[in-house]
């Protein structure tokens, strides 16, 4: 299949503009298509030490969540005896590190989620499960992973970074954090080193700072009010919203994007659009916040080596 560059793109009549719509009608999986068998198996040449490194929080962290979300809670229930116990979770999957669906954010000016799908189609009576993340889950994720330590040349260079307000990472600082790790940021199409279907992880620093800060300190900007708009109460630092990082996200190819921030995006953005409706409405592609990514990049500075095998399994839920 041709891939055709953001600028080159031309969606049909009815769909919006920007819009990559270009694995069928039926199409679940977006940009998870590109990982396929070959290029799964090709990604399994980056590993070395078959040293295993989770990247998932702990279901109650960060506390309190962020965006005011629910509270994780957890019951102990014991089964007629002492010997036996039950578990029961309750919790918003977004309030931990997680995987934005194809449900969660839609192209605001038209209203649609990724392939058309409806806000009708996600709640009310004629409800369906199309574009759900079981789609996702009944074939699993897995690639190379790249990750970007923003943080680290952050660190190295003297530059402040403001966790708690629309701190912009932007494209030149991507491509200079890549040069300080000997990565050519361009695709590989291009001369560079990124792969079609890699997954991009980016490392703010985020959650090494939050785990510095009390509950208390955290709690006075995780619960401040949340709505869109430049006023929003939920300031956090992220990706930046940019025409140079819309086309580097687009026509990199990458099969999934994630960070350590609670929406991979500065929050809130100050253009008229936000990197998610681009990212899962209009191309497809899986979004990841609150990575855990410290032991990570600490294994990858030692190794000098920012690429690995990566495989995630998505909550199985319809819907």
């Amino acid at each position: 299949m041709e891939l055709p560059l953001r600028k080159d793109l031309r969606p049909k009549s009815g769909e919006p503009e920007d819009s990559a719509w270009i694995w069928g009608s039926d199409d679940e999986l977006g940009r998870l298509n590109l990982q396929t068998p070959e290029r799964v198996k090709k990604a399994l040449e980056t590993v070395s030490s078959g040293e295993v490194i989770p990247l998932g929080l702990p279901f109650d962290q960060p506390a309190p969540p962020c965006y005011d979300r629910a509270v994780f809670k957890h019951h102990i229930t014991p089964k007629g005896s002492r010997y036996a116990f039950d578990d029961t979770y309750e919790m918003n999957p977004q309030s931990t590190s997680q995987w934005d669906g194809f449900r969660h954010f839609a192209h605001i000016p038209s209203g649609y989620f990724y392939n058309r799908t409806t806000p009708e189609d996600i709640l009310g009576a004629k409800a369906s499960t199309k574009c759900g993340i079981h789609a996702w889950a009944t074939r699993g994720i897995a690639g190379r992973g790249i990750l970007l330590d923003y943080a680290g040349y952050a660190e190295a260079n003297n530059i402040k970074l403001d966790f708690y307000d629309n701190f912009k990472i932007s494209y030149s600082a991507l491509v200079s954090t890549a040069q300080r790790q000997a990565i050519d940021l361009r695709p590989a199409r291009q001369g560079g080193d990124v792969q079609i279907g890699d997954i991009l992880l980016i490392r703010s620093g985020f959650l090494k700072n939050s785990n510095t800060l009390t509950y208390e300190q955290k709690a006075a900007r995780h619960l401040q009010p949340h709505r869109f708009g430049p006023d929003d109460g939920q300031r956090y630092i992220g990706v930046e919203q940019s025409e140079e990082i819309l086309d580097f996200l687009h026509d990199s190819y990458f099969s999934a994007v994630a960070g350590d921030q609670p929406a991979f995006e500065a929050w809130p953005s100050e253009k008229d659009y936000y990197l998610h409706e681009k990212l899962l409405a209009l191309w497809g592609c899986p979004i990841g916040e609150l990575w855990d990514l410290e032991k990570l990049a600490e294994k990858c500075a030692e190794r000098k080596k920012w690429t690995f095998f990566l495989t995630s399994a998505p909550n199985h839920v319809k819907g």
